[in-house]
């Protein structure tokens, strides 16, 4: 998560103040975290969301209010962004942003921006070294576990949960789906 620390220490860290659930997990993440919206949002919430991939449009990635960002205010936003990611990229000290990286941070502006106090934030890809794994979350949510990606995250449930696990924190509260029981032990 260097990089991406890197990135939004030079934006002014504006995923600080966000009170988020963070979700991740085999399957069913985007869904869980459409109807954390949608829970937060009848309680009179302003929640922003940041989900991936998109179906559809790129857009679809960052909800505020349970809308889709608009193009013109994204692009607003990656544009300012961008000056950042190049000079990292050309700082042979830094670690080199990626493309995810660069995404997350955009969502974490627009979310600032947008006077968002409540984030549902989905994992990409694992959990422990994914961008989005800068958060200090209000609560974390694992919904599923079973064999995936097991060139990156290991060959095992039990190596899988530690990996989707990585985004529990210290005296945070964790939910989790029904877990196969070798999973459920590691998370």
């Amino acid at each position: 998560v260097e990089p991406v620390t890197r990135l939004l220490e030079r934006i002014g860290r504006p995923e600080r103040g966000l009170s988020v659930l963070h979700v991740a997990g085999s399957k069913g993440k985007g869904s869980t975290a459409l109807f954390a919206e949608a829970v937060l949002a009848a309680a009179g919430e302003r929640v922003g969301t940041f989900t991936s991939p998109h179906l559809e449009h790129w857009t679809e990635r960052f909800r505020i209010g349970g809308r889709e960002v608009a193009a013109p205010d994204l692009a607003d936003v990656l544009t300012r962004l961008r000056p950042h990611v190049e000079a990292l990229l050309h700082d042979p000290d830094a670690p080199d942003p990626s493309f995810f990286d660069a995404t997350t941070a955009a969502a974490f502006l627009l979310f600032r921006e947008a006077g968002v106090e409540r984030a549902v934030v989905e994992v990409g890809l694992g959990g422990r070294l994914d961008s989005t794994n800068v958060v200090e979350p209000a609560v974390a949510c694992i919904t599923s576990i079973e064999l995936e990606h097991t060139d990156r995250l290991g060959a095992t449930l039990e190596a899988i949960a530690g990996e989707k696990a990585g985004i529990v924190k210290p005296g945070r509260p964790v939910v989790t789906g029904s877990l196969p029981e070798e999973a459920a032990r590691v998370v």
